[in-house]
């Protein structure tokens, strides 16, 4: 998901310089030729690895997944000299384009790369529609113990590994504390329930009509964060959940999802105006304008935010430490007082690889754990790999931005989506509501009652569940 980003634009193209590494243009995948002596053979023709990757997944200016593919290449080299990795951005401001784009070049052997970046919400609908492969080998590779359990199963789908996490985050609410402290609310701020940010909204409104008081991400234009930030992440914080993992059924109701339908009802005076949300670009609008003009009170958005400010991120802003504090996600009045949601990205084979073998191995090289570390490090992300912690890269940008490491460990008590090929659809139906909430047209009770049919039609009605506890 799973990270789930909404970044500007990266500005000019990809110039990958270097003989082993050949570039390739946005938007077009490389073929790959099969060796006759076996993937990566030293006494056959040379081979290609094509990596087709989101370009505007990194942080604008840090060119971070491109610089981790070059140095994975570069250590596959020393093993397979003469062997070649060609980097296929593909360019698109929108996370839904991404996969569309992503999902028809792996339907043929002529357009499918090698290797793919992978939203970990999608691994279970790509293995089931046939777009990646299984990758049991990795098993047995030493650096699959390096990742927790949670790591690991997010990216197992029906028994079966489809790939490596290469980034992990979590969700926080970014308050100014000038704001905060102008209005009345004492700092530093923690909610201890729902109703406590909807107190807190209503008080930087009456404080000053002129500023957003909360940013939630709400609408279908805005997909996957809309669903993932705007409702479940607060979903996570009641007794209820998308699935239950121990009767194998979607939720579709309960006090937990009356809670929350409620909770966004309640925020809809004080959150950004639908000409804002409808934007696919909103995210820039909240981080790139409204952040730094200190215009919005508070905004729940992924830990990766804060890099774009601290100094040396693209848009630092003065005292940035100061201005703006973070509080964790709370539960609604239950025991455990915080909650959260993590997503990421993955790297899969594409089934339709010619040299399947030879990926597994670029994957490994992509996961070692300096590599994790630089990668994280350089684009703000939260590293899935255990011993990536404790490498000195990670520690240097701990060290310029504190708010990783209160992410960090924000982590032992996260959820996950469910990875199954039901939920892109599903999740398409809360963005969708969530913005009917937003615009008025629905209420709390008819978005829950809408939820249920929804997801009914599309699972069946004997996989649904209502929940009354």
């Amino acid at each position: 998901m799973t990270k789930l980003r909404r970044v500007l634009l990266l500005s000019g193209a990809l110039t990958l310089a270097g003989a082993w590494i050949a570039g390739c243009s946005s938007n077009s995948t490389s073929t790959t030729t099969s060796s006759p002596s076996g993937p990566g053979s030293t006494n056959g023709p040379p081979q290609t690895l094509t990596v087709a990757y989101w370009a505007n997944f990194d942080t604008p200016g840090t060119n971070a997944t491109p610089d981790l593919i070059k140095a994975a290449a570069s250590e596959l080299a020393k093993a397979h000299p003469g062997d070649k990795v060609v980097l296929d951005p593909i360019t698109t401001d929108s996370e839904s384009t991404y996969y569309a784009k992503i999902d028809l070049a792996e339907r043929s052997r002529s357009t499918a790369p090698d290797v793919v970046m992978e939203d970990s919400f999608l691994i279970g609908s790509d293995a089931s529609a046939g777009y990646i492969r299984p990758l049991p080998q990795l098993k047995t590779w030493p650096g699959w113990s390096e990742f927790p359990a949670a790591m690991q199963n997010i990216v197992t789908y029906d028994g079966q590994i489809y790939g490596v996490m290469n980034s992990t985050d979590v969700q926080l609410i970014y308050y100014d504390a000038n704001l905060f402290r102008q209005a009345g609310i004492a700092v530093p701020w923690q909610p201890h329930n729902f109703n406590d940010i909807v107190a807190a909204a209503q008080a930087l409104k009456a404080h000053d009509a002129g500023i957003t008081p909360a940013w939630l991400y709400a609408g279908l234009p805005l997909g996957e964060a809309s669903s993932f930030r705007g409702f479940e992440v607060f979903l996570d914080g009641t007794n209820d959940r998308i699935y239950d993992n121990s009767t194998k059924k979607w939720e579709v109701s309960g006090p937990g999802f009356t809670a929350t339908w409620n909770f966004l009802a309640a925020m809809r005076p004080y959150v950004e105006p639908e000409s804002d949300w409808s934007n696919p670009n909103a995210s820039a609008t909240v981080n790139i304008t409204l952040m730094p003009e200190q215009k919005v009170g508070m905004v729940v958005d992924g830990s990766w935010v804060s890099t774009f400010y601290v100094k040396g991120g693209p848009k630092p802003i003065p005292n940035f430490l100061s201005t703006y504090l973070v509080a964790k996600v709370p539960t609604d009045n239950l025991a455990a007082p915080y909650t959260d949601q993590s997503g990421g990205f993955a790297w899969s084979v594409g089934e339709q690889s010619a040299n399947p073998a030879l990926a597994v191995e670029l994957i490994e090289d992509l996961s070692t754990a300096p590599n994790i570390a630089e990668f994280d490090a350089k684009d703000g992300n939260l590293p899935p790999r255990t011993d990536a912690l404790t490498q000195p890269q990670w520690a240097q940008e701990n060290r310029l931005d504190p708010i990783l490491t209160f992410s960090s460990e924000l982590l032992a008590f996260t959820n996950f989506r469910p990875n199954l090929p039901a939920y892109p659809q599903i999740s398409n139906e809360i963005a969708t509501l969530t913005g009917d909430i937003d615009t008025g047209s629905m209420t709390a009770a008819q978005a829950e009652q809408a939820y249920a049919a929804k997801v009914t039609q599309i699972v069946g009605a004997g996989n649904v569940e209502a929940m009354t506890s």
